[in-house]
């Protein structure tokens, strides 16, 4: 998987391939194949390998002690790009025109979107009752802003995402924090 990674990080998904796989490998794409079934199977692997990485992390952020606005703020940073071309994001870029016509990987993705939106739900929880509506408008903005940073937009940084999604909080939860910061 690490392998695999270092590809999609240096070449990017046209050059994933299970035979290039297999070359930097020294191991034949039929052994791969046997593992992975295609190119999407992979994908899936590697998306399951990088989620699994971000759940633990994810699990110390709904963990912390910090206050609702402080944990979105850090589950803000946790999922979006860490830089332009992040290849975490490329997978997902990759994976949602494919899961139209392949039930395994809706099936993953649906998964794996279930998480971050109950993270999110949970700690907006905290903040409003309408959680299932500021969640939606939540989770839409951080795609889009999501993409925005992948694509290397120059006019957005992580920390103006956040504050986007910022905007978003019920005033209760905004006024509380610019009484903490005065404090």
């Amino acid at each position: 998987m690490q392998e695999a990674w270092a590809l999609l990080a240096e070449r990017g998904l046209a050059d994933l391939s299970l035979s290039e796989l297999g070359r930097r490998l020294d191991t034949s794409a039929g052994h791969l194949s046997y593992y992975f079934g295609s190119k999407s199977g992979l994908l899936l692997e590697l998306l399951r390998w990088s989620e699994e990485e971000l759940s633990e992390q994810l699990a110390l952020v709904l963990k912390s002690g910090g206050s609702a606005e402080e944990r979105l703020h850090s589950l803000c940073t946790l999922n979006f790009p860490r830089y332009a071309g992040d290849p975490r994001w490329l997978l997902w870029v990759e994976l949602w025109p494919r899961v139209m016509h392949e039930p395994t990987l809706r099936e993953a993705q649906l998964e794996f979107d279930a998480v971050w939106r109950a993270a999110i739900a949970q700690i907006l929880g905290e903040l409003t009752d309408d959680v299932e509506t500021l969640t939606q408008r939540v989770v839409a903005l951080m795609d889009g802003l999501s993409v925005a940073l992948l694509t290397g937009d120059t006019t957005l940084t992580g920390e103006q995402a956040w504050q986007h999604v910022k905007a978003l909080l019920p005033e209760t939860s905004r006024d509380a924090a610019a009484v903490n910061e005065q404090n």
